[in-house]
């Protein structure tokens, strides 16, 4: 059956290559820009719903550390908390991993159709400076490509730049994808190059039209939409509790911090022994 996926594969990496010959550009590079386009548009509504789950994730990073630092002695409860933070939101911890877990066996059925691919043209399996792109690219130049537009699609979709873990990735990743499109035939690198840049303009407009994050004034985050509002009276939401808890921290804070309220000024007590 994978053999079966893998010569499908091939089959249309072939039908793309005699589409390019039909607009009088016969060539196999051309062919994977064309499936990689044809493959990012199946994947969009999977991709966007992953792009828009990530960076809500992220958004909501600082009322997780509250949940967990305020729970961080009875795990159940903190689960419960977190469970209603996403349900509140709309968002998934697993939505990111689906479309990832589909491009896994693309990504690997394209390597495997590259490495004994029959050419029909030899000629035209050459692209731009590469000579074959059944083979290595000579040069590097698209494993600088494929790290480069790995770290700009990362760093668009960051939202917490600061966060340890996706400051990590952001310098992991780039690197890893470096090494494969290093040691790779130079088709794989390709595409991987060109759902990148498609990527990066679908995050661009992800980001665009994404809701912009609030700043509370209290280290949290929430979005326009968690405002407070007059409304009938329900169960409050984890947004709601974590806010009420910081607003009850303040007044000690303040007085933490040597803060005195005054009972007069200087010029009401003068106004006053004027009156008498």
């Amino acid at each position: 059956m994978w053999q079966s996926f893998v010569q499908w594969f091939a089959d249309v990496i072939q039908w793309m290559y005699l589409l390019t010959g039909q607009i009088g550009l016969p060539n196999y590079g051309l062919a994977i820009i064309f499936m990689t386009i044809a493959i990012k548009v199946v994947l969009f509504p999977l991709t966007q719903k992953q792009m828009h789950s990530m960076r809500a994730m992220q958004q909501l990073q600082p009322k997780m550390q509250y949940i967990q630092e305020k729970y961080k002695d009875n795990p159940q409860l903190m689960q419960t908390k977190m469970m209603e933070l996403y349900k509140e939101h709309g968002v998934s911890p697993f939505s990111s991993c689906l479309p990832l877990l589909i491009q896994m066996p693309i990504f690997i059925a394209f390597y495997q159709s590259l490495l004994n691919f029959p050419f029909s043209v030899a000629e035209h399996a050459s692209f731009l400076w590469i000579p074959n792109i059944g083979a290595r690219d000579p040069y590097y130049i698209l494993a600088l490509l494929a790290a480069l537009t790995t770290y700009y699609q990362s760093k668009l979709s960051s939202v917490n730049p600061q966060d340890p873990t996706q400051k990590t990735m952001l310098y992991i990743m780039p690197l890893f994808m470096a090494w494969i499109a290093a040691t790779l035939p130079a088709g794989l690198p390709l595409y991987w190059v060109t759902f990148n840049i498609l990527g990066i303009i679908q995050q661009l407009f992800v980001n665009r039209t994404s809701k912009l994050a609030a700043d509370t004034g209290t280290g949290l985050q929430v979005e326009a939409e968690d405002i407070p509002r007059e409304k009938p009276a329900q169960k409050k939401t984890a947004t709601e509790e974590i806010k009420k808890e910081v607003k009850a921290q303040e007044p000690a804070a303040r007085r933490d911090k040597g803060g005195k309220k005054s009972s007069g000024s200087t010029k009401y007590r003068k106004e006053g022994k004027k009156r008498r």
